[in-house]
């Protein structure tokens, strides 16, 4: 069985999930259990997810679907897989609102690479059109390019009114 864990923290009004491991054919038997104890806000944080397969998928899908039921439910530090995941299949996501995502960054000068935050009320675009900032190479100071492209990685935002 992979090696996955949620960490669950209150604070506040919210109940804190970080999720670290796979999303997997193994995800449900740890998340079914957990939605009876989930009060009327949660917030999901992907910032340790290590990989999505398609078996994942339809046992995240499962649980969201229960999780949802009467609660208000975000998402945030969704690396660059959950996006895909979310651009691909809509039900991924289904109502969640989704506050924050990475973005992968690699410079063709010196190859090297990083995340970039991209956060609600900060530098989110409006939609997969805006214009971003191009982040500059910590080691050679060049632009960087995004991995995937803007309007195809940002597309989640038209379809989420």
């Amino acid at each position: 069985m992979a090696n996955i864990t949620l960490n669950i923290e209150k604070k506040g009004q919210w109940e804190h999930i970080s999720y670290t491991g796979p999303i997997n054919e193994d995800t449900e038997v740890h998340l079914m259990p957990v939605v009876s104890q989930l009060g009327p806000n949660v917030i999901f944080n992907f910032r340790k997810v290590e990989y999505v397969n398609s078996c994942g998928v339809r046992a995240w899908i499962n649980f969201l679907r229960e999780a949802e039921k009467g609660r208000k439910v975000i998402f945030e530090e969704c690396t660059p897989e959950i996006v895909g995941q979310i651009n691909m299949i809509p039900n991924f996501k289904s109502t969640a609102h989704i506050r924050s995502v990475y973005a992968s960054y690699a410079c063709e000068s010196c190859d090297s690479q990083k995340w970039v935050l991209f956060e609600e009320g900060r530098n989110l675009p409006e939609s997969s059109d805006s214009s971003i900032e191009t982040p500059a190479c910590e080691k050679c100071n060049k632009a960087m390019e995004m991995e995937e492209l803007e309007d195809e990685f940002f597309a989640w935002l038209d379809a989420a009114g």
